[in-house]
């Protein structure tokens, strides 16, 4: 019974994946479980939060600093030691000495003093910075633009991420469609070769007919065959993409007409104003600018105001003590060093400058790009459509015309290709729409 046991749970074990519950996932669902599984997007808000680190401790500037110290001590030898032995003066040291040997030593002087053997000091300060050129004003401000870059990049790459994952999404879709378009082609051939079986023993139909309807047939099984396995590929890169399970998940949007163009239209240099790598860029510059300020403030002079207490008995006699300071620096030599590295921050702000307007004219051309591809994806449509029902009727047509014997059963097969490829233009076209879309809905903000 114990091993009988282990076996079913074996058992449970290698079957519990077919029993799984089915994810049934809209284009929507795979968004939001992208933008939450991404690692770069958590990457991506780890720098917001990190910039905001980086903002509190620019902000810290603004408080006065505190800090304390404690000193113990014990010397081989006294750190301060005095004798007559020590005076430069001959006539005064003989005097001294005149005077130690008649009266010094009768009083228990020493002919030598000796101070700090041993002890202990205690000492806190504070000091506030009054002004320092700006720098710590300039730094709050360029902290607080280092996390309006961040948040910024993270909307970056959102837009990324529902950009790839609505094409992974689509290609899917379209791909399913094609194989409803396979099944329907798989029934015109069964029911043609059933009537062909027919004609062919009575002997109104040739034998190479019915060889013409299978290569037909293995033509159409091996076409299903690569797009079945393109539907599992792209399903386990969608699955990984949104952290989920391919082998349960059901998409459950199809590929249905969206509106015209015209109701997304946006003119470019407006749509490009409004682009997130737009602010970036701004940002950027901005952050140039600052950081000449900062770079000028380190030749600017800056003052300082500070206290402190202290405490020791280094003496035999220590007492506390506390005092007041105020401190101004005026850097003399760093003129000359200072402007060369205003000039560094001054071709910087110009290489800044030059790119933000070099990629917003690229960005402008990019915007006008996916305008265009958008539009000859519509038209690519309304042109797959007349081509579908002229090839719906063509077949009509030509499967009645064969019924009737006036013409060869290689028309109707032809007629059957160029309906299939006919529906697989127009799920191609519908898919492409839909990913041209998204892109220029990214592009212009919308």
């Amino acid at each position: 019974m114990k091993y009988l046991h282990k076996i079913l749970i074996v058992l449970v074990l290698a079957v519990s994946p077919f029993f799984l519950p089915g994810q049934n996932l809209s284009v929507q669902d795979c968004i939001e479980m992208a933008l939450e599984n991404n690692i770069d997007l958590k990457n991506n808000y780890l720098e917001i939060d990190k910039a905001k680190a980086t903002k509190n401790e620019a902000r810290a500037e603004y408080f006065p600093t505190v800090s304390a110290q404690a000193l113990a001590f014990d010397a081989a030898r006294p750190l301060l030691s005095f004798g007559i032995d020590d005076i430069d003066n001959a006539l005064v040291r003989q005097t001294l000495y005149t005077w130690f040997a008649e009266y010094g030593i009768n009083m228990g002087l020493e002919n030598e003093i000796e101070l700090a053997q041993n002890g202990t000091v205690v000492n806190m300060m504070a000091t506030e910075p009054i002004y320092a050129g700006g720098r710590i004003r300039n730094g709050n401000k360029l902290a607080k633009l280092g996390i309006e870059a961040a948040e910024t990049q993270a909307l970056v790459k959102e837009d990324e991420l529902r950009l790839q994952t609505e094409s992974l999404y689509w290609q899917i879709v379209a791909l399913q469609e094609k194989v409803a378009t396979l099944d329907q082609l798989d029934r015109l051939l069964d029911t043609l070769d059933k009537d062909l079986a027919g004609a062919v023993e009575a002997g109104l139909a040739m034998p190479t007919d019915q060889y013409k309807l299978r290569v037909k047939q293995n033509e159409s099984r091996l076409n299903r065959k690569k797009v079945e396995d393109g539907i599992m590929l792209l399903k386990m890169a969608l699955a990984q993409h949104i952290g989920a399970d391919w082998q349960t998940m059901t998409l459950t949007d199809t590929l249905g007409l969206e509106t015209e163009p015209a109701t997304w239209f946006q003119p470019a240099t407006e749509a490009v104003a409004n682009r997130h790598e737009s602010h970036l860029l701004d940002l950027s510059l901005q952050a140039e600018k600052l950081k000449r300020k900062m770079t000028l403030g380190e030749a600017l002079p800056s003052l300082m105001v500070g206290g402190s207490a202290s405490y020791n008995t280094v003496f035999e006699h220590s007492k506390p003590n506390a005092m007041v300071f105020a401190m101004l620096q005026v850097p003399i030599t760093d003129w000359h060093k200072t402007s060369y590295k205003l000039k560094k921050h001054d071709l910087d702000a110009e290489m800044a400058e030059n790119t933000r307007r070099d990629l917003t004219e690229k960005m402008e051309m990019q915007t006008n790009q996916a305008w265009f591809n958008l539009e000859q994806s519509w038209l690519r449509i309304t042109m797959a459509q007349t081509a579908l029902s002229d090839a719906e009727a063509n077949l009509k047509i030509t499967e009645d015309y064969y019924e009737a014997g006036l013409v060869a059963l290689s028309d109707v097969l032809e007629a059957q290709t160029l309906l299939k490829q006919s529906r697989d233009e127009l799920t191609d076209s519908r898919m492409e729409y839909r990913v041209n879309l998204v892109t220029y809905r990214q592009l212009t903000g919308k």
